[in-house]
């Protein structure tokens, strides 16, 4: 069969994309992002829709008094995107097509007329679910209420749901709220992401031995990050530590860098992939004390590079870890217990067993689940 997936920009989805096509069966790839940015190779079955996408960056790229709200250039760019999509689905080869929420309505919309599946794929929880997670961790750090989804963005999400006839997910903890709201459990793909083998790898010789602990990702209340810093601060040891934060900086970004200690704790914004390997080579643990996360990509590709993990019980990708094996899980907001838990990787060799799957395999893996779950769907829609 031939699968078509699409996505405004180059995410996860993209390595999947790739995989498939090595697999020959990718019908086509769908992304808001222009051909000279992604290089595909010649038989690559690319879709470009990327005018909105052009100008989107470049109005980023404006003072915020002269352009718009990011959130509202975004979501322009995701409408325009999925209409485009809508419209090249006649001309394109697939059996199945793979988007995302928030920008998967018209394009569901056009595959249901045409007699095409659909399946949403979700890079994170239900927006409902994902507002109350985030409140709540907000509420902890004395930060204000987040703004709410807007009527139109909840309604899009829950037609998108309606218009699914299957939901592709990569843990368990999204798997059991989709189910909680009402999705059959036999219309849900589980499939954990991987890490692209070509940037995250094991160091080519023994890890230097040391006390590096590094964090990746928004520097944002989210992400549980005053969790770590009272962790650091319980260790009889900490003074040996130090702790470096990769990644943007979101708008509560001050309040989180005002609670750390700076002779030990550093921010640096964010970076490439192909450096955040070479950081995870030279670490020795990566810390991820989310408080709302639907996976963590970090945490496989950490993991590709010989690096434990650590992360809380609320992290999507706890579902790779083996405890004590390739990193540990401790119950999020408990900065006692992840303590513990980094005093234990610390204190010994990092080598790590339980390496995750990369993309290959995780390709195949969600491509036999589609193969089994095929003839079903059929039967329900005739």
């Amino acid at each position: 069969m031939k699968l078509a997936i699409s996505a405004t920009n180059p995410c996860h989805l993209h390595d999947l994309a790739k995989a498939w096509h090595a697999l020959g069966a990718l019908g086509a790839y769908h992304s808001g992002y222009p051909r000279w940015r992604l290089r595909p190779p010649a038989s690559f079955p690319l879709r470009a829709h990327a005018w909105r996408t052009v100008l989107t960056y470049a109005a980023l790229r404006l003072p915020r008094g002269l352009r718009p709200a990011d959130q509202t250039l975004f979501r322009w760019q995701d409408e325009g995107f999925d209409r485009a999509v809508g419209r090249s689905l006649e001309r394109s080869h697939g059996e199945l097509i793979h988007a995302m929420p928030g920008q998967a309505l018209h394009t569901f919309r056009a595959a249901r007329r045409l007699g095409i599946e659909t399946c949403l794929n979700h890079a994170s929880g239900p927006l409902r679910r994902q507002h109350a997670a985030v409140a709540e961790a907000n509420r902890i750090a004395g930060l204000p209420h987040p703004p709410a989804p807007s009527t139109e963005e909840l309604e899009q999400r829950d037609a998108e749901v309606a218009l699914a006839d299957w939901h592709c997910v990569a843990s368990t903890i999204v798997r059991d709220q989709l189910i909680a709201d009402g999705v059959p459990a036999e219309h849900i793909w589980l499939a954990p992401y991987a890490a692209d083998s070509a940037l995250f790898y094991p160091p080519a010789g023994p890890r230097t031995a040391g006390r590096r602990i590094v964090f990746a990702g928004q520097i944002t209340a989210r992400k549980g990050l005053r969790v770590l810093f009272a962790a650091l601060a319980r260790l009889e040891t900490a003074h040996d530590l130090s702790l470096d934060c990769y990644g943007p900086h979101g708008s509560d970004a001050p309040s989180i860098l005002s609670r750390a200690e700076t002779n030990r704790v550093r921010f640096h914004g964010a970076v490439s992939r192909s450096r955040l390997g070479n950081i995870f080579r030279e670490a020795n643990l990566l810390v991820l004390p989310s408080w709302e996360e639907a996976f963590g990509l970090v945490v496989p590709q950490a993991l590709a590079c010989g690096l434990p993990v650590i992360v809380s019980d609320h992290v999507g990708a706890r579902d790779i870890i083996r405890h004590r094996r390739n990193g540990s899980i401790f119950p999020a907001g408990d900065d006692a217990a992840l303590a513990v838990e980094i005093d234990h990787w610390l204190g010994r060799p990092t080598a790590i067993d339980a390496p995750p799957a990369d993309w290959p395999a995780c390709a195949r893996q969600l491509l036999d689940q589609i193969k089994r779950r095929h003839q079903p769907v059929l039967l329900r829609n005739q």
